[in-house]
Formats: structure tokens, C-alpha cells, sequence
């Protein structure tokens, strides 16, 4: 009866090695090397110009331009023709004894050009500056959506190696897992193992692919927000990268290149700007303005019997206007006042998140490639703790429990690493794009790469 309980169990446990995989699906222990591979500079080109954000920012851009040029035509002379056609029931006839003269005829077709110039205009003048200012703003809103994108661009590309890292280390636990329930076979065939040694090693066993097919469904995932954020219908996968260059930890330093070239700073100080050239305009309106016109005239049919025999005629003429009261300038003008002051508070309030927000990341950055040292021999101890384990376990001086213990901890060491690195990753781009760094540099920052990760 012992003997056909022994074989019973042997048979289970080598038939739960190999379950029926999906269809579709990589094998237990294999990774899937599908997809269009592409670099980091490759995703950040092609979702510079594909993605639809971007399009819309570029709309924005090209309205702030049509305004630019919208304030420079107001400072340009109008021209404008018309041709008027006038038929009366009857002609108008007067008579002065034995003369009869046509005071008005009975068809009369005449036409005209006008140019006017506006010759004095502050406030028009001022507009063109404001539009300018505009422009720069809208420039700088389109790059800081951009550098927004590529941040996440970057973001989205590490986080879908970090993936693949943890598929590769459920991957290595199932192989570890294997061979601890292959050792726990054999002991059970040689009489020196446990029934429930072999069933606590297939249970670790499942779990492992369990947590693999997790892994490869955030991998998925990941893969496909990537695509998305590329703008490309095709799967992709991603190719390891080197070891990217952190800039000089010197705090004076980064704090003067974000001030420098922070787009959301320097749009800050363009508003303020902004808003400083919108109370002088203001004061624009109590001055006069002058426009200058010209005017040409031609008579197509007869001229009437009292007016000039000239069919041709042209005038020019000024006109000065002059503001003399309007209490609604002075509510203009007190409105812009305010408006300026909430743009210098909001320009030191910028600056002043912006700062610490550098200080921030460089402390969360340092931070993190600690934390990494610290997981890295973590992970070098778990290792070795389960090569000693599995070991002994073979030899028939260890415990089974400590094997799977061992292991349990390896897959957490692992784990733990691979999370740790993607944080400094996400710490450094962080803490570059706080110091203004263009992230379409980013692939410039990067060492060629050891090796597949």
C-alpha cells in the first residue's frame, strides 16, 4: 500500500510539471520576443511626431502667429473701391428762360478709392508688441506640452524594460522551482524525501507561474501604452539601454539652469511682461490718435449741368481725435494694474515651487541610487543564501522548507531590485526635466549598454 501511494504521488507531481499552456502563449519560462524593436530616441522621435497633443499645441502656435500678424495689419493702410449706380424715375430739369439745364439725371453711375492710414496710434502700436509677447508665450506652452510628452515617453520606456526585468526574474524562479521539485522527486524516489516536500514544491512551483503570467500582462500593458504614446498601431519592444548619466549633483548649478530654461518659468516671466506692456497700453488711451485718408473719385456718365466738367477728383484729408473724458479708462487701467500684480506673485511663485522642486529631486535621486546599492547586495546575499540551500538540500543535509524560504527571498530580492532601479530612473528624468533638461537629449546621456538585461 506505502509503495502505491510513493508511485501515485510521483506520477502527480512529473504530470503538474508541463500544464496545457495557452494558446498564443509563451511557454512557462520563456520570454515572448515579439514586436518592432525600437531605442529610446527612436520612441521620442515618433511621438514628436505623431502624437495628437502635439498637434493640438502646434494649432496653438500657428493661432498666436495669425494674431501676430493680425496686430501688424492694423498699423497698414486700408484700401477700399466702391461703384455706385443710381437710376431715378426722371431726370431733374431746370429751366432758366430759354436754357434748360439737367440738375440731375436720370441715370448716374460713379466710383471711388479710399486709403486710409492711421498715422498716430499708440495703443495699435503697443499691440504689436503684446502680440509678440503672445507668440513667445504660446511658443513656450507648445514646448513645455512636448517636453511633457517625451518625459513620458521616457518614463513609459523604462518602466516597459522594468517590466521585461521582472518577466526575466519569474522566469529564473521557475527554473529554480524546477529544480527544486526535480530534487524533490528524486528524494522521494531514493526514500530519503517527503510527500510534503513534493507538494510544497509544486505549489511554489504554480505560483511562480503565476506570478509570471502577472508579469507578462504588465509587460503587455506597458508595451501597449508605449505604442500609444509613439503614435504607432504596431506592437513594440524596447532595447535595453546603457547607464544614463545623472548631471552635476551642484545645487547652485541646477538651480541657475532651471531658472535659465524652464519653460514654465520663463512663460511666467513672459506673463508678467505681458501684463506690464497691458498697463502701459492702457495708458495709450488718453492720447490722440490722427489717421490720415485719401480719397478718388470718377464720374462715369455726364456730370449735371451745375457740378465741374472734371470726371476725375481726389481729396485727402486728417482726422485728429481726441479723448477727453471716459471714466472707463481708469477702470481699465486700475484692472491691468491688478493684473500685473498677480502676474509678478505668480512668476515668484513659480520660481519658488520650481526650486524646490529641484531640491526635491536631487535628494530623491541620491536617495534612490542608495537604495539601489543597498537592494543590489540584497539580492547578491539571496542569491547565495539559495545556491547554499538548494545545496544542501540535494545533499541531503538541508531542509526543504529553507530552499523554498530562500527562494521566496531571492524573488523578493529580485523584485525589489528591479523596482529600485526603475525609481532611480524615474528619479534621475525627474530630476532632469526640474533642471530644465531637453528630453530629447536624454538618449545622448546614455552609455552604451553592457548587455541584454
Amino acid at each position: 500500500m506505502k509503495a502505491v501511494a510513493w508511485s501515485l504521488l510521483l506520477l502527480l507531481a512529473q504530470a503538474a510539471q508541463s500544464p496545457a499552456a495557452g494558446a498564443g502563449s509563451p511557454a512557462p519560462g520563456t520570454l515572448d520576443t515579439t514586436g518592432r524593436p525600437v531605442t529610446l530616441e527612436q520612441a521620442l522621435r515618433l511621438a514628436e511626431r505623431n502624437h495628437p497633443t502635439l498637434e493640438a499645441a502646434r494649432a496653438s502656435l500657428f493661432e498666436a502667429r495669425a494674431q501676430f500678424k493680425a496686430s501688424w495689419a492694423a498699423l497698414l493702410p486700408v484700401v477700399s473701391g466702391s461703384l455706385v449706380f443710381t437710376h431715378n424715375d426722371k431726370a431733374d430739369l431746370v429751366n432758366l428762360g430759354p436754357q434748360t439745364f439737367i440738375a440731375r439725371r436720370q441715370d448716374d453711375l460713379a466710383g471711388s478709392l479710399r486709403v486710409d492710414l492711421p498715422l498716430v496710434n499708440a495703443r495699435m502700436w503697443l499691440g504689436v508688441s503684446l502680440a509678440s509677447i503672445g507668440e513667445e508665450m504660446a511658443e513656450l506652452g507648445a514646448e513645455q506640452v512636448r517636453q511633457l510628452l517625451l518625459l513620458s515617453v521616457a518614463q513609459t520606456y523604462y518602466q516597459a524594460l522594468t517590466a521585461r526585468a521582472l518577466v526575466e526574474v519569474n522566469c529564473g524562479q521557475i527554473e529554480r522551482n524546477q529544480r527544486h521539485l526535480d530534487s524533490a522527486l528524486a528524494r522521494v524516489s531514493s526514500g530519503t524525501g517527503s510527500a510534503i516536500d513534493v507538494f510544497r514544491a509544486r505549489t511554489e512551483l504554480v505560483s511562480a507561474r503565476e506570478l509570471l503570467a502577472d508579469a507578462r500582462t504588465g509587460l503587455r500593458n506597458t508595451l501597449d501604452a508605449l505604442a500609444t504614446l509613439m503614435g504607432v498601431d504596431e506592437p513594440v519592444r524596447p532595447r535595453p539601454l546603457g547607464r544614463l548619466t545623472a548631471p552635476a549633483l551642484d545645487e547652485e548649478k541646477l538651480q541657475q539652469q532651471a531658472l535659465a530654461r524652464r519653460e514654465d518659468l520663463r512663460l511666467a516671466r513672459a506673463g508678467e511682461r505681458l501684463a506690464r506692456r497691458q498697463v502701459t497700453s492702457s495708458w495709450m488711451v488718453f492720447l490722440p490718435s490722427l489717421v490720415g485718408s485719401w480719397q478718388f473719385s470718377y464720374q462715369f456718365t455726364d456730370p449735371s449741368s451745375f457740378r465741374s466738367t472734371d470726371k476725375a477728383r481726389w481729396l485727402y484729408f486728417l482726422t485728429l481725435s481726441v479723448p477727453i473724458y471716459d471714466h472707463t479708462r481708469y477702470a481699465d487701467l486700475d484692472a491691468q494694474r491688478a493684473a500685473l500684480r498677480r502676474a509678478q506673485a505668480e512668476r515668484r511663485d513659480a520660481e519658488q515651487k520650481a526650486l524646490l522642486e529641484l531640491r526635491r529631486a536631487r535628494r530623491d535621486y541620491e536617495n534612490a541610487v542608495a537604495q539601489v546599492a543597498t537592494a543590489g547586495e540584497k539580492a547578491r546575499l539571496a542569491e547565495k543564501t539559495l545556491e547554499l540551500a538548494q545545496a544542501a538540500y540535494e545533499n541531503g543535509t538541508g531542509e526543504a522548507l529553507a530552499v523554498i524560504d530562500a527562494q521566496r527571498s531571492r524573488l523578493q530580492a529580485q523584485v525589489d531590485l528591479a523596482m529600485k532601479r526603475f525609481s532611480s530612473q524615474l528619479a534621475l528624468l525627474a530630476l532632469l526635466r526640474a533642471s530644465g533638461e531637453n528630453m530629447m537629449t536624454v538618449p545622448e546621456r546614455l552609455s552604451p549598454p553592457s548587455g541584454r538585461r
